[in-house]
């Protein structure tokens, strides 16, 4: 029997993964990656010999036992708790040297010793029993009061998303925003949580070290006639409006790490509060700053601070609207682009189903997929 041949477009998490489990499994496959770097959004860089992250944090945390079997495997095993601060003002009339640094998510026992704790107490006695709201700010706002919403959420969604929170859905909500009782500082809950001391790369050229990969290789719906010829099914990892061309029919809000090296008196040193440290003010453009080398432990003369701005070109990050519009019109895409193939096609990972997911997610979206793929085409 010929052997099966897939096709996978992508090489961040999810495409690595589905291609190497369906190598593994007994079919042939190529990895076509557009960039000349494997990796996608979670791969990390060095400057002056300092590993940083040029899009931003990705902290590897889990609770899936399959998923976290497969990094291991793959490398991914040094243990690293994530704990996030946020800068924040108290009063419109503070100047810079009054702001104060408290636990992201924030936790009760550090705002009781507040001066607004009066009135945050009285807001959180009168929340609802459960978070409940039609969109983003009455959802938040349901979960931990106009005062905290305000001092915490408001700004910073408006500069992250580039629109009042009124707008966004609250799907993403109940994983991205919590109010802590139990003084638990880590910022995960899961039961496993790695950071490799050189980045992620290591670990995904491990995963993609028996599996074909070619790089410089865009591949879009164009493509769709010499994929059937060559393929028996393609994987799409991609942005679709990149994919079926037609850009800006997707929503998508993209950010811009800016990065400058700068000297350290000890091969420990570093020069910000924690690895994130969120930034929700008006008064500064970035959302947060990142310092890797908290995260990394490397011992060098020197870091890199990274401030993350927000609203750059960029397919980061799905813009999940109360209205669901973009969802509906990814899934119509999506349909667009397999009538185009005489193929089966299959999308998975953060980028080809615009969804709002954490590295592990991705891992396990390419599991799932590579399983379909295996079964359909079995025999």
């Amino acid at each position: 029997m010929r052997m099966r041949l897939i096709a996978v477009v992508g090489a961040g998490w999810t495409g690595s993964v589905a291609g190497r489990l369906l190598a593994e499994a007994g079919f042939s496959v190529e990895v076509l990656e557009k960039t000349g770097v494997v990796g996608g959004h979670s791969r990390a860089e060095t400057m002056n010999g300092v590993v940083y992250e040029p899009n931003g944090a990705h902290i590897f945390h889990t609770s899936n036992a399959a998923v976290n079997s497969f990094v291991n495997a793959h490398g991914l095993t040094r243990p690293y708790d994530h704990k996030v601060l946020t800068e924040v003002y108290l009063s419109p009339d503070d100047d810079d040297r009054e702001s104060r640094l408290l636990s992201w998510p924030p936790q009760v026992s550090e705002l009781r010793e507040l001066p607004i704790w009066p009135s945050v107490e009285r807001e959180l006695a009168s929340l609802p029993p459960q978070p409940a709201g039609d969109n983003f700010e009455d959802y938040v706002v349901s979960m931990m009061g106009r005062t905290l919403y305000d001092l915490f959420i408001k700004d910073y969604t408006v500069k992250q998303w580039g629109r009042p929170a009124t707008e966004l859905s609250t799907r993403f909500a109940p994983k991205r925003v919590e109010l802590r009782h139990d003084g638990h500082r880590g910022l995960f809950r899961d039961r496993w949580q790695y950071f490799p001391p050189n980045g992620v790369n290591e670990v995904i050229e491990s995963v993609l070290s028996a599996v074909a990969v070619t790089l410089h290789s865009e591949i879009t719906v164009d493509d769709a006639d010499d994929l059937a010829q060559s393929y028996d099914a393609v994987i799409i990892t991609a942005a679709l409006d990149d994919f079926a061309r037609r850009p800006g029919e997707l929503e998508w809000r993209g950010v811009e790490m800016v990065s400058r090296y700068r000297p350290t008196d000890d091969l420990r040193g570093v020069l910000t509060p924690a690895y994130v440290t969120n930034r929700p003010s008006a008064r500064v453009p970035h959302t947060r700053t990142v310092e890797t080398k908290h995260a990394t432990g490397q011992q060098i003369g020197g870091t890199v601070v990274s401030e993350e701005m927000p609203g750059v070109p960029r397919r980061h990050y799905p813009v999940l609207t109360a209205d669901g519009a973009n969802e509906r019109r990814n899934a119509e895409l999506a349909d667009e682009i397999a009538a185009c193939f005489d193929i089966p096609v299959y999308f998975a990972g953060r980028l080809a189903t615009y969804r709002y997911i954490n590295q592990d997610e991705a891992i396990a979206d390419a599991m799932a997929v590579a399983e379909r793929v295996a079964a359909d085409l079995a025999g």
